[in-house]
């Protein structure tokens, strides 16, 4: 034992040697494993004098272990040998050692871990050997001879905390345990022994000692109330629920000190599990509400919460009594279960509502799931009676007020700027992640499950939630209004600005379809049809919402001095973006406030950066209604029309310029993208088109030209990561030089995103036509050109850059649509700088975009695309032959795999395909054939074989056609063993730009035969192709398809050369190879697909 002592010391020190603390450690792991080792620690543990607190504990562990886990060794005398231990030491230590009102002295950790010991040992005897275990205990808590009458404190102590231990081991349902199926049934037998033998016994001794320590010791009184709690649960319930106990627990409802505890023992008992009749007859006796309205819960928000909870509890069940008991789903009950449940329920509403408007959050979310289920309740009746009765809608409505009460901010809460909708719609605010009080993300939260809540009152009443909201809106709007007239608008509380301007964002949700702002007479469709609600002319009468909304621009409330207000004015605006095409008299103050210091120039970062996002959707909404405005527009924002880009103010070790994020310019490119969409109306003369575009452009043209002149003295070395185990910092060349380019790509990515706003030149049949007439793109297109022309040079000057190569594909990217076909003389130079030192990912990004030029110019780019088609395939390939290194690199691969992929597919759909056969390109066509032909064998990624399959399919509808003879000879040639489409076929005969549409690919017929053919059944039966796996399905389909393809292509050919040499050669019977020509023949490709699987 000694050593067990010493052991336990060393390996908890903090000074001991590490080599000595690992012996340590190891041996009290081996007194842990030995069979005996229990027995010294039980005799270690209950040693006078005591050994230290850690050895006892370690001690305690051991025994532990050995009652849980290695019961299969303890006999029949063991079990004996640690149940009269345990008493002797429970009789030296609690019951003769010491007076009877002071509790044990040892560690409360000691005696808890004790305590379970005590209860698993029980666990293992109660059953056999020990079946006085509770009448051993309670003998010892009795009286003693030298006592002064009261129970042992000590022994109560110990007693208190076994029980809740058994509980643990034996009863408690939320406590995960792998036990076993005998160890369930053994669990399930002691409770049954314990409800018929020892529980009746044990409740009159709670009864008794809360009795007696609601006096003496207001903890044990807490323990006590615990411990009915979690016992109520499987006992009978009348023991617990009768006159003395029920009494006993309300009066400590009265007891500041206790009354919490007293409040979670009602809770249990309102949540054991009984059927719906006796619950009901529970809850009649226990006649809670009547009890709560007597209390006095005011100054304590720790009880009310309490209280709150006991009273969700008790609402959650009788709502559920009011459903089983539903005379609608179940005639079994009687006929006044189901009224009686809901006059409890009535009953409980006031005090449902005063939790609901509670200062403390946290009361009021604890009546939450009750509330839910009233409005579940309103919404059955109202599915049963086809409308609500007059009494749901009066509580209802008191529900309704009482939510919204509480969607306003509190006293002591401040604002920030997180955008009402979140989501995707949160651009340009600052991320809950960002918000740093807890307290405020907590009423955020309260105020999404609140609006939650509003949803469902607005489906069960749309009129009672109208009537409410614009009564709500429309009165604060008016009082702002009469004092500003007084000339005390300030007096006005943001907050309760704020909460009326998010009622009207949330109005809309109230009205089902789209939202209607005026009134306008409803007409029948025709044929009888459905009501069809035109839209009504400007200067129509307004419905509710349009009343509000005309109430909100016309009283100026956005010039409110508070954040809040002007913030939730322009989300409004947004929303409800179709009400100004009615009352476009309405337009300038929305302006107005969005081109000053409410909105684009708010003081606030967070603020502004939101109006930038809202001002490029109110723009892309109502850009035709923004038009006579735009000059004044463009005036009041010329100052924000501009690029601060800036960077940490030390750049670190490892510091990476294209991973870094700006995220406040990233929203502004919203703002250059909304002028871009006003400047564009076709409404507006060409000539005023160019003179707009050029104030907004030259500026950036003239800032770029300056930054790359200066840009010509950075270091060649340079490419904007710090790789160098140098900080580089704020005022140094090198931050010097990086800043500097950082700037320059904000001013292409800011001209990329003005660019954008303009319409598509190709798509667009005015611009068309005027470009036909005038031979002339226009004016505008003249200045897109020199954005082209300046943004290739800051690519030739800082191609080593990632940054600039990402800048000058975006802005190219929209270039694209307002050049059209004026774009194609600049792509040669692009293509090739943005090639010449892309990562993976940067290639990845580079082939959709070449996928977009595809698709755009089709045909007419097929000269360009002739000389860039292979060098692009050729750096495809250098990055998918490297071995990845980790798991990112492992991911841009398989990224770029699938780029590669789409981007062939889509030289297929775009009718560029004969780039592949060029003069230029034909003699790598095999290469790129063999490179698809392997992802279309490769299983490890599905989608990717099933992309693969396609481009087999389009190649196919392609190449696939020709002459008997030449089909014949194909047939032949692979038949003899001769090979087919080699790396080194010559693309002769072909155009040399792709032109001719009736060019051929040489060799495919043999590919086709000898490999196509080949993998279609080769692939469907690799043992890792999974046909209970959609992905698997859809590529057998392709397959299938494939296969139907090649006989529609080649005819009797390659049925012939089915039938008669590639199925006898795989082994195929006859009879079933006849079936699958048949099948392939006669079926068309649905049902030969079908036939397939």
């Amino acid at each position: 034992m000694d050593h067990i002592e010493e052991a336990v010391a060393c390996a908890l020190s903090p000074t001991a040697d590490p080599a000595l603390k690992q012996q340590a450690t190891q041996y009290c792991e081996q007194v842990k494993a030995s069979p005996d080792g229990w027995q010294s620690c039980l005799t270690l543990y209950i040693r006078e004098p005591k050994s230290t607190p850690e050895t006892r504990m370690f001690c305690l562990q051991v025994v532990e272990e050995v009652l849980m886990t290695r019961t299969n060794t303890l006999d029949e005398a063991r079990l004996d040998y640690f149940r009269q231990t345990f008493m002797d030491y429970i009789q030296r230590e609690f019951v003769n050692n010491g007076v009877d009102n002071t509790l044990s002295s040892e560690p409360s950790y000691l005696k808890n871990k004790f305590a379970h010991a005590v209860a698993l040992l029980f666990r293992q005897t109660y059953m056999k050997s020990w079946t006085t275990f509770f009448s051993d205990m309670l003998s010892l808590i009795a009286p003693q001879p030298q006592s002064t009458g009261n129970s042992n404190m000590k022994m109560v102590d110990l007693f208190l905390r076994i029980l809740m231990s058994i509980d643990e081991e034996v009863v408690n349902t939320l406590i995960s345990r792998t036990s076993s199926k005998e160890e369930n049934t053994l669990n399930i037998n002691i409770k049954d022994r314990m409800r018929e033998q020892d529980v009746p016994r044990l409740a009159n001794v709670w009864y008794e000692l809360l009795t007696e320590y609601k006096d003496r010791s207001l903890d044990f009184a807490e323990m006590l109330l615990r411990i009915v709690g979690v016992y109520v649960s499987w006992i009978d319930i009348s023991l617990i629920v009768n006159e003395r106990f029920v009494t006993l627990i309300y009066s400590f409802l009265m007891t500041t000190s206790i009354r919490n505890a007293a409040a979670d023992c009602l809770t249990d008992i309102i949540k054991k599990g009984m059927k719906p009749l006796d619950k009901l007859q529970l809850i009649g006796i226990l006649g809670i509400v009547e009890v709560l309205q007597q209390l006095d819960i005011s100054s304590d928000s720790e009880f009310r919460e309490k209280i709150a909870r006991l009273v969700n509890n008790l609402g959650l069940q009788l709502c559920q009594i009011w459903n089983d008991t539903n005379p609608q789903t179940n005639s079994s009950y009687p006929p006044t279960a189901n009224p009686t449940a809901y006059t409890h329920i009535s009953h409980l509403v006031p005090i449902l509502l005063q939790f609901l408007r509670d200062d403390d959050n946290n009361v009021t979310e604890a009546v939450f799931g009750f509330l839910r289920e009233i409005l579940n309740i309103f919404k059955v009746i109202k599915k049963t009676t086809g409308s609500l009765p007059q009494e749901q809608k009066v509580l209802l409505r008191q529900i309704l007020e009482s939510i919204v009460m509480k969607m306003k901010y509190g006293e002591d809460m401040d604002w920030v700027c997180v955008a009402i909708a979140g989501g995707s719609e949160s651009v340009g605010t600052i991320g809950e992640d960002s918000i740093g009080d807890d307290e405020m993300l907590d009423f955020l939260e309260m105020r999404r499950e609140l609006k939650r809540f509003y949803d469902q009152i607005a489906t069960l009443s749309a009129s009672l939630t109208t009537t409410f909201l614009h009564s709500a809106v429309t009165s604060t709007l008016t009082t702002f209004v009469n004092e500003k007239a007084t000339g005390s608008a300030g007096s006005s509380d943001w907050r309760d600005l704020e909460l009326a301007l998010y009622l009207l964002y949330l109005y809309g949700e109230a009205i089902k379809g789209v939202p209607q702002f005026a009134v306008g007479a409803p007409t029948v469709g025709a044929n009888g049809g459905k009501i069809v609600h035109p839209v009504p002319q400007a200067g129509a009468p307004l419905t509710p919402l349009g009343e509000c909304l005309f109430e909100m621009c016309k009283s100026g409330v956005s010039a409110y001095p508070h954040p809040s207000v002007s913030a939730n004015f322009f989300e409004i605006a947004c929303r409800y973006a179709n009400f100004f095409e009615i009352r476009p008299d309405c337009i300038p103050e929305v302006l107005e406030a969005f081109v000053d210091a409410r909105g684009l120039h708010h003081p606030i970062s967070a603020n502004r950066t939101r109006a930038w996002y809202l001002f490029w959707r109110f723009s892309k909404d109502l850009k035709l209604k923004l038009t006579p405005y735009l000059e004044t527009v463009l005036n009041s924002i010329q100052d924000v029309l501009t690029v601060e880009a800036s960077l940490p103010g030390a750049l670190n070790p490892g510091f990476d310029l294209s991973t870094f994020k700006d995220q406040v310019f990233e929203t502004k490119t919203y703002l250059f993208e909304a002028v871009g969409l006003l400047i564009s109306q076709e409404c507006i003369p060409a000539q005023q088109q160019f003179e707009y575009l050029t104030v907004v452009v030259s500026p950036f043209l003239s800032e770029i030209q300056k930054s790359l002149e200066a840009c010509r003295s950075i270091q060649q070395s340079s490419n904007g990561t710090i790789q160098d185990n140098m900080t580089v910092v704020a005022g140094t060349p090198r931050y010097h030089d990086l800043e500097l380019v950082w700037t320059l790509h904000h001013r292409l990515m800011a001209l990329g995103s003005i660019a954008k706003g303009f319409p598509d030149m190709l798509n667009n049949k005015k611009a068309a036509a005027n470009a036909a007439a005038t031979g002339s793109s226009g004016p505008c297109a003249q200045i897109f050109k020199q954005v082209a022309e300046i943004t290739l040079v800051a690519l030739e000057t800082l191609s080593r850059f990632e940054v600039i190569r990402s800048a000058s594909r975006f802005t190219f990217g929209r270039l694209i649509n307002c050049l059209g076909q004026d774009v194609q003389p600049y792509l040669p130079t692009l293509i090739t700088g943005l090639l010449q030192e892309c990562s993976v990912m940067e290639l990845v990004e580079f082939l959709p975009f070449m996928g977009q030029v595809a698709h755009k110019f089709k045909t007419t780019i097929m000269s360009i695309l002739n000389g860039l088609f292979f060098p692009l395939v050729q750096k495809v390939f250098f990055f998918l032959n490297q071995v990845p290194n980790g798991t990112d690199e492992a991911m841009a691969l398989v990224e770029l795999r699938k780029s590669y992929l789409t981007f062939l597919m889509g030289l297929f759909s775009s009718e560029l395909e004969n780039v592949l056969i060029t003069d230029m390109n034909g003699q790598h066509l095999g290469l790129i054939l063999q490179s698809v032909l392997h992802y279309a064998q490769d299983l490890s990624d599905i989608p990717v074989s099933r992309m693969a399959f396609g481009i087999l399919l389009k190649a196919v509808n392609s190449w696939g056609s020709q002459g008997e003879s030449s089909g014949a000879a194909a047939a032949a040639a692979h038949a003899n063993g001769k090979s087919g489409l080699s790396n080194g076929s010559s693309g002769s005969g072909n155009g040399g730009d792709g032109t001719d549409d009736k060019l051929e690919a040489p060799g495919f017929y043999q590919f086709m035969y000898e490999h196509i053919l080949r993998i279609t059944f080769e692939v469907p039966m690799k043992a890792n192709f999974d046909l209970q796996d959609g992905q698997s399905v859809l590529v057998l389909g392709e397959i299938a398809g494939l296969q139907k393809a090649i006989a529609l292509k080649q005819g009797d050919t390659f049925l012939s050369y089915l039938s008669q040499v590639y199925l006898p050669s795989i082994h195929c019977p006859p009879d079933l190879t006849q079936e699958y020509i048949q099948a392939l023949q006669q079926l068309d490709a649905k049902q030969f697909k079908k036939y397939f699987q």
